[in-house]
This record gives structure tokens, C-alpha cells and sequence, in this order.
């Protein structure tokens, strides 16, 4: 059975449907607004005196009468010309300037992001974290941040291939996307390790949350080929923001944690509660 290509979908900028919906409202906004006021206020100038039986509503009805005749139809033609071309160029003009900015947003937005796993990459994180902790100590509002690092991961790149380990981390990273809150976001913090920064959360609060991603993690089947699938853990360290500390010991603190969960046994959840 042969397959049929899908269509290109063509840039906003280049729909001939837009593009004439401008160009007609153009020409009809020529033919009959531009063309009778132009008419009107060219007889008023060179014929500015009026008969005293004739008021100014009678002579405008009169022109009226007169422009849409036959004899003034090439007058009215030539305005809805002008009118359409420059309604044609106001069209595509629109149209390639919202082209533009949507296409700088998409690009902007692949620049933050990690191909593999299509969450935020450690770029956007460093920001992200400095703004929510400007927010935090602006509000007094929780902050937590959490730091998840796949167990055992260079072993399954040795047994299973490179391609396969790919395969987990953007698993990984649809495990993530699906779980957090619309105030969250999820990044690749770099190899297998992961960071989520919870705005508004208790630390004993992100503890559920981590627990929760852990088991989906542990109990999700890594599919290895046709067959074969890869049991993964994760062991993840949490810590709560401390008011006026540094970004970079705040994030120390949290990897000390998952380090700590990674000592006492792997594939747990590890907190620490800091006055």
C-alpha cells in the first residue's frame, strides 16, 4: 500500500484566504467610502459656492448620484484599485509580522528546551530558579527543589547501547511532564539527572510528589526492543529554600540529598529538614 505524503502546511504569512479577505475590504472601502468623500470634497473646493435654493445635503445626494453613474464608474475603479493593493500589502504585512513572532517564540522556546526528553534544558534552569527565589523572598511563599538521578544508568548504557539509555531518559521526561503542576517545571540537569523546581511547596509537600514519580518510574516498563524490558529506579534528593541563601548552596543542598539517597540503598526519596 503506497503512502500518500502529508501536505505542507503553508506559512501563515502566504494563505491567499487572508491575504484577499484584506485585499477585498480594501477595494470595497475604495469604491464606496474613499471614492464618493474624494468626489465630494473636490466639488466643494472648486465649486464652493451654492445656490441659495440648494443646501449642502442637497448637493452631497447630488454627487451621489453622479459618482455611482457610469460616467464616473473609471474614478471609482481606480480608487477601489488603489484601495485593494493597499489593502493587499496591509494583509501580508499582518500576516508576516505575526509569521515572525510566532516563529520567534518557537525558536526561542527550542532554545530552552532538551531535544531528547522535551523538558527545559540546565540553561533555562539557572534563570528560572533565580526568579522564583526572587519571588520567594518577595512573598514568603514555600519554594522546593527536587533532583532525581536515574540508579545504575551507566551500567544500562553499557548492557543495552546508547540508544536504548536515550530511550529511558525522554520516558523519563514524559514521566516528568505528566506529573507536574502548572505552576512546576521540569529540566534535564544534565546526563540521567533531573531537577523540578516547586514553586509554593513545603518540603515534607515535595517529599509526596517526589514519592509519587519515584514509583511511577519504578513501576513503568522501559520496552528494550521487541521484548526485553529494563527495570529502572531513581533515587532523589529534595531540599526547601532557606531565606537569603545562595542559589548555588541551595542546589547543593538538594544534590547532597539525592546522594544521600543514593548511600542508604538507592530507589528512595531523601529530605532533610533544615531550620
Amino acid at each position: 500500500m503506497t503512502k500518500t505524503k502529508p501536505k505542507l502546511k503553508p506559512s501563515s504569512y502566504l494563505r491567499p484566504k487572508v491575504t484577499w479577505q484584506w485585499t477585498s475590504i480594501g477595494g470595497l472601502i475604495g469604491f464606496f467610502v474613499i471614492h464618493p468623500c474624494a468626489m465630494i470634497t473636490a466639488h466643494l473646493m472648486f465649486q464652493p459656492k451654492i445656490e441659495s435654493n440648494y443646501s449642502l445635503v442637497d448637493v452631497i445626494l447630488t454627487e451621489f448620484a453622479k459618482i455611482f453613474s457610469l460616467q464616473m464608474l473609471p474614478w471609482g475603479l481606480s480608487f477601489a484599485l488603489i484601495s485593494a493593493l493597499c489593502g493587499l500589502f496591509f494583509g501580508r504585512n499582518r500576516q508576516m509580522t505575526h509569521a515572525l513572532r510566532k516563529s520567534e517564540q518557537r525558536f526561542r522556546k527550542l532554545s530552552i528546551t532538551d531535544d531528547l526528553t522535551r523538558i527545559y534544558n540546565s540553561r533555562h534552569f539557572s534563570n528560572r530558579l533565580k526568579s522564583e527565589i526572587e519571588r520567594t523572598n518577595r512573598y514568603a511563599h514555600p519554594l522546593s527543589l527536587l533532583i532525581l538521578d536515574l540508579d545504575n544508568f551507566k551500567n544500562y548504557n553499557d548492557q543495552y547501547g546508547h540508544v536504548a539509555g536515550d530511550e529511558v531518559l525522554a520516558k523519563t521526561g514524559k514521566i516528568l511532564r505528566e506529573s507536574l503542576r502548572e505552576s512546576d517545571s521540569a529540566y534535564r540537569y544534565g546526563g540521567e539527572e533531573f531537577t523540578v523546581i516547586l514553586p509554593e511547596t513545603r518540603g515534607d509537600e515535595a517529599v509526596h510528589f517526589a514519592e509519587r514519580i519515584r514509583q511511577r518510574i519504578e513501576k513503568d516498563a522501559f520496552v528494550i526492543g521487541r521484548n526485553n524490558s529494563l527495570p529502572v529506579t531513581a533515587s532523589i534528593g529534595i531540599a526547601q529554600y532557606k531565606s537569603g541563601e545562595q542559589i548555588s548552596a541551595f542546589i547543593k543542598r538538594t544534590d547532597d540529598n539525592m546522594y544521600t539517597a543514593k548511600r542508604q540503598g538507592k530507589n528512595q526519596v531523601f529530605y532533610a529538614c533544615v531550620v
